[in-house]
């Protein structure tokens, strides 16, 4: 399954260099999930075992695939403190931070870091 992420996380990072969108990668803890209406999930999670939230990232109904895997994410830190490593695109701009004041970044892959 690690290798399937990291060629998703890959191609995910081909077809950005083809467009505007800004690709890249934050590591955390997934907390939580919430459903926005439409197919469309938040997913929450901190950068360290703190309080800290970076802003919220979005499955959209085209990886709607990528909810199982964030279950088992937020199973995996209740249970063990696990971080995990997120591929997330910006599709409004080019900033690759993890905290950039935006909350429509949408998630495309997730691994264990």
């Amino acid at each position: 399954m690690k290798g399937y992420t990291k060629a998703i996380a890959a191609s995910a990072l081909i077809f950005a260099a083809q467009s505007q969108a800004a690709v890249f990668t934050c590591s955390g803890y997934v907390k939580a999930v919430f459903s926005k209406g439409n197919n469309t999930f938040e997913v929450k999670y901190n950068r360290n075992l703190g309080n800290f939230e970076n802003e919220p990232v979005i499955i959209y109904p085209e990886h709607s695939y990528l909810l199982g895997p964030v279950l088992e994410a937020i199973r995996e830190n209740a249970e063990n403190q696990t971080k995990y490593t997120l591929v997330i695109e910006n599709r409004d701009g080019s900033d690759s931070r993890c905290h950039d004041g935006e909350s429509g970044n949408a998630l495309l892959a997730i691994t264990k870091y």
